[in-house]
């Protein structure tokens, strides 16, 4: 029989998704900043293994651009990880501020009318 597992231990599957999606992507970035590889050369990779490997593609609504994002984007993310330092925020501390601005994200999200166009 399965030992059971303490809730206190466990870690839900979101937060590891996220915390490796986090961690691929500083990789990317100090990678690129390093002039070691483009974010552009990660992609095609991403692609060339996805069309090897067909039954590991995911829907294109998953990510819909992984680790390919605007200047601005970019540049919000930067400030972003600034603040965090800057006010002395843990990791845990980090992403349960991000987790409650997602959940006000989704909330507007369902208040704001839907846009025909």
């Amino acid at each position: 029989m399965a030992e059971k597992l303490d809730p206190k231990e466990t870690v839900k599957i979101e937060e590891v998704v996220i915390s490796h999606m986090f961690e691929i992507a500083a990789l990317v970035e100090v990678l690129e900043r390093k002039g070691v590889c483009t974010k552009q050369e990660v992609l095609d990779m991403i692609q060339k293994l996805r069309r090897k490997t067909p039954r590991a593609e995911t829907a294109q609504e998953a990510f819909p651009k992984p680790y390919l994002s605007t200047q601005a984007e970019n540049a919000l993310m930067d400030r972003m990880f600034e603040l965090f330092t800057a006010t002395g925020l843990t990791t845990h501390q980090a992403k349960a501020l991000l987790r409650r601005a997602n959940l006000l994200v989704d909330l507007g999200e369902r208040l704001t009318p839907k846009s025909t166009h």
